[in-house]
């Protein structure tokens, strides 16, 4: 298994797209990276390969769960913060409680939260504040 950097091109579209599961990410234009995982969810890494910013994906909507979502959200985050403390990282849950918003909100740990059904809402705050986020992260 490769796992290199294949450049698009466009006269081997299909063979690329074929192989799509192969993929974990993209490296943009200015060589910062945007990795997907299972742990954690998606990584962003600047120019040098160095992680910036992680993101923690939950998408339960069960209020019953909501703090053991935010729960496992933060050991992602504790563990990405033990290699790199100066590591962004951003929570995106379809389900933030009363009880969770109060825990983020004095959670030193969590740079960033957003709701993921807002952030899918076309033309939305939440859309353009989350693509800020993730992007401001990707230029420094």
């Amino acid at each position: 298994m490769s796992t290199g950097v294949e450049l698009y091109n466009s006269d081997k579209l299909d063979e690329q797209l074929g192989n799509i599961e192969l993929y974990r990410g993209v490296m943009l234009a200015n060589h910062t990276s945007i990795l997907f995982s299972s742990e954690p969810d998606v990584s962003l890494l600047n120019n040098q390969g160095t992680t910036v910013g992680i993101i923690e994906v939950k998408g339960g909507a069960d209020p019953a769960g909501a703090l053991e979502r935010y729960g496992s959200a933060k050991k992602s985050f504790e563990e990405a913060c033990r290699r790199n403390s100066e590591v962004k990282t951003i929570l995106v849950a379809s389900c933030i409680t009363t009880e969770v918003h109060t825990r983020i909100q004095s959670d030193s740990m969590i740079s960033a939260y957003f709701n993921l059904t807002e952030i899918l809402t076309e033309n939305s705050r939440q859309y353009d504040q989350f693509v800020q986020t993730v992007f401001s992260l990707l230029e420094s």
